[in-house]
């Protein structure tokens, strides 16, 4: 949960006076986002504490205790997930923050068909305005996975921030779930992006080329879609018929029929 830059001058830290360093918007769109739009969420978000920076900061004392809490979650998931993968077993991470649909249920479905088991491993952190509710996204993945899934699917989400850096974030997911012991990473359409800014397959082609450098297994897929020829979800790319019978399932298109109770 903590930041990979600690903008100076926060609340919760002890910091050394003018041990800090300054980097401008433009520079932080470009090197960590790849983009020039100075507008976007994560650039914005990553800004919002100003452009000081510290070289380093000690968490004051009564944060210690929710730092430690923390620790002990992440740890206790990795526990979990070390003990699948010591047996032998295939696990892999499904990284989500919308509501569950057919589509979501089309992917849980095509990963159980190359790996053991999958946990439903939400990030859990400041999220941009319009993301979903983590504890309303749990309740919904724990309805789904007790009706159709059982002991094959997990929900276990993970205290991590969200920066939505598009292709470099999901290299950095893809550590995330080395570290907590996953052997494999589901990286699907526009994976941590937003306002459409990368290229919706730029992070499935990045992280599966550094596959080896990342030490985990990447599963790459463009997403999921409605075939009106089958009457069902299914993988983009995995369904024979022409493309004017797919239709984009939109998971912000689905909050807007749920926020205005319309059926989606």
């Amino acid at each position: 949960g903590i930041p990979m830059l600690l903008p100076f001058g926060l609340n919760y830290f002890e910091y050394i006076d003018d041990d800090y360093f300054i980097l401008n918007k433009e520079d932080i769109a470009n090197v960590i986002f790849s983009i020039k739009n100075l507008n976007y969420i994560g650039v914005k978000r990553l800004i919002s504490n100003g452009i000081k920076f510290a070289s380093n900061g000690k968490p004051k004392k009564k944060y210690i205790k929710v730092i430690n809490h923390i620790n002990t979650y992440n740890y206790h998931q990795k526990k979990i997930i070390t003990n699948y993968s010591k047996k032998g077993y295939k696990i892999a991470a499904f990284q989500t923050r919308n509501f569950p649909h057919f589509g979501h249920e089309a992917i849980i479905n095509y990963l159980l068909s190359k790996v053991d088991y999958v946990v439903v491993n939400p990030l859990v952190g400041p999220k941009k305005k319009d993301d979903v509710n983590y504890e309303a996204l749990i309740k919904a993945y724990k309805y789904l996975i007790d009706k159709k899934f059982n002991s094959k699917v997990l929900i276990l989400p993970a205290i991590v921030n969200m920066f939505y850096a598009g292709p470099r974030e999901a290299c950095h997911h893809a550590i995330v779930r080395k570290n907590l012991g996953f052997t494999h990473f589901i990286v699907g359409r526009d994976h941590a992006g937003a306002e459409n800014i990368y290229n919706e397959n730029l992070s499935s082609i990045v992280t599966k080329r550094f596959e080896k450098k990342l030490k985990i297994k990447i599963i790459g897929i463009d997403g999921a879609v409605y075939c009106i020829k089958c009457k069902k979800s299914v993988i983009k790319g995995f369904c024979e018929h022409s493309s004017d019978k797919l239709f984009d399932i939109s998971g912000s298109k689905f909050r807007y029929a749920l926020n205005n109770k319309k059926y989606y």
